[in-house]
């Protein structure tokens, strides 16, 4: 049976990122140690010593994402997304994590500039998290932007429970929007839990980065690629924790001022259509855009692990919906974000009737000189692919545990050629590194400096990337496309002397 089929692909998929170390969850190397959790803690926020203290909770508890739909859900502090963490530019934040799972875990803050031990890749920063026990992650909210936290250990199937939260830092000088609302899109679907489930019935083992990846079949003895697969199973998206009529939008009035932080915590890379409105894109995964222009009748793509931060300019009065639904499978993957402004909450959602072009971020905005990226001291190639037909996914011919390692020195400024010549997305995702992105086949950017630290790569593209190495450790750089993690599209960043 189909089913049958595909709960094997699961088991293989649900890997531990900390497998590339070749390291046991059991060992008593201390690399960012854990303790015993001594008592129930609140989850609140609380202020001690001008450090401003979260409390965050993992927990198993029922979920209704809609009025008729209800699953067993891993959330932080019994919410989805998990509680939201935001603080302002210049505060010192200390995350007092808790496991109470029956599963190890960890936490990584993606995108926030951290040093290495609080980066939250077990075998590599620290050890898992097991059931019972804390850990303290500490960090200097010292850049303002939209970032967010998630479990590292068995990703896919930890953020497909709903483990993930966003972290926002405010700006100094914060405009002080009259809406500022994160919004998370993600992906469900019954069949995949219930793998999930049964694989834990069984005894919960997972395989190895290094591990058989499995051959994606329908059942009738028939290989599937990935993308047919992943089209087979997955069939609602997930707003903010919701789905279908029940997710929850925004009443507006014209000429509010407004930023909506769209996070894609998914594995498909997602479109989302501004209804008949002119916006902004102001800043991508968290860092501003220069001179932002007000467009109209694009798309935006949005891959797993980016961040867009959007104005939208709220001048036409109606009833609409903002469409989000996945590039790849809209038939299945679709959804509604109603923007309503006051007056008419009682009428019909209007979505978009204009063509529409795709939003081109190497031609928005206004250029401008960064000096620093000029000097380039180390050059790399990235070449993404797949041995078997877009099965396994490899980084330079290798895959984790035997991964690809980039050795840098502190102070290196890297210029790294990525290339995809496989046939699907990879938004590459670097660890305590932001880099700006220079050119596309070929091509200089010629808008404003893109600085991000989740680059979707889109099979035939090349981009050139420039990353400054001032932040000493060993950093994952690796796909977001969790499940091609999880076959082995890991690389490392490894500074000398660590």
């Amino acid at each position: 049976m189909k089913k049958l089929k595909i709960v094997l692909i699961i088991l293989f998929l649900g890997v531990l990122f900390s497998a590339c170390s070749n390291q046991s969850s059991n060992e008593e190397e201390s690399i960012g140690e854990t303790t015993d959790i001594e008592e129930t803690v609140t989850p609140i926020e609380t202020a001690s010593d001008d450090i401003k203290i979260f409390t965050i909770e993992a927990v198993e508890e029922n979920w209704q994402y809609t009025t008729d739909k209800v699953t067993k859900a891993w959330m932080y502090n019994g919410m989805l997304p998990g509680e939201e963490i935001r603080v302002n530019e210049g505060d010192e934040v200390e995350l007092r994590f808790l496991n109470s799972l029956p599963v190890s875990t960890a936490l990584h803050l993606h995108g926030l500039p951290i040093v290495n031990e609080m980066d939250g890749v077990p075998g590599v920063t620290q050890n898992v998290i097991q059931p019972g026990e804390e850990f303290i992650y500490s960090f200097k909210a010292t850049l303002p932007g939209t970032y967010w936290y998630h479990s590292h250990e068995n990703s896919a199937e930890q953020l497909f429970r709903g483990m993930y939260g966003a972290i926002v830092v405010e700006e100094s000088t914060n405009k002080n929007h009259k809406i500022d609302q994160v919004v998370f899109i993600s992906e469900w679907s019954a069949m995949v839990e219930e793998m999930y489930d049964e694989s834990e019935k069984d005894g919960g083992e997972h395989g190895s980065t290094g591990g058989a990846h499995g051959a994606h079949g329908n059942g009738n003895g028939v290989e599937l690629p990935h993308n047919e697969m992943m089209n087979d199973v997955y069939n609602t998206v997930v707003i903010n924790g919701k789905a279908g009529a029940d997710i929850s939008g925004f009443v507006v009035k014209e000429g509010e001022s407004n930023r909506l932080r769209f996070i894609n915590s998914g594995l498909y890379t997602q479109t989302i259509v501004i209804p008949n409105h002119e916006f902004k894109v102001t800043h991508y995964d968290g860092q501003p855009v220069n001179e932002p222009t007000v467009i109209k009748n694009e798309k935006l793509l949005i891959a797993p692990g980016e961040r867009y931060d959007i104005e939208i300019i709220l001048n036409n009065a109606g009833a609409w919906g903002i469409e989000i639904f996945a590039e790849a499978n809209k038939e299945k993957l679709n959804s509604i974000l109603p923007l309503v402004y006051e007056g008419y909450e009682n009428e019909r959602l209007q979505i978009n009737n204009e063509k529409l072009s795709t939003f081109d971020m190497t031609k928005y905005g206004q250029s401008q000189q960064i000096e620093r990226i000029n000097s380039v001291t180390k050059e790399f190639e990235m070449v993404l692919a797949s041995n078997d037909g877009d099965e396994t996914f490899t980084i330079n011919g290798k895959k984790a545990p035997d991964l690809e390692v980039y050795e840098v020195n502190e102070g290196d400024v890297i210029k790294m050629t990525i290339t995809n010549i496989s046939g699907v997305d990879h938004p590459m995702h670097s660890h305590g590194h932001f880099f700006y992105v220079i050119s596309k086949n070929g091509v200089s950017v010629q808008g404003s400096p893109i600085l991000k630290d989740t680059l979707n790569v889109r099979p035939g593209e090349t981009y050139e990337i420039v990353l400054i190495a001032d932040n000493a450790g060993k950093w994952f750089f690796h796909c977001h496309e969790l499940h091609h993690a999880e076959s082995g599209m890991i690389s490392l960043i490894d500074y000398a002397g660590n």
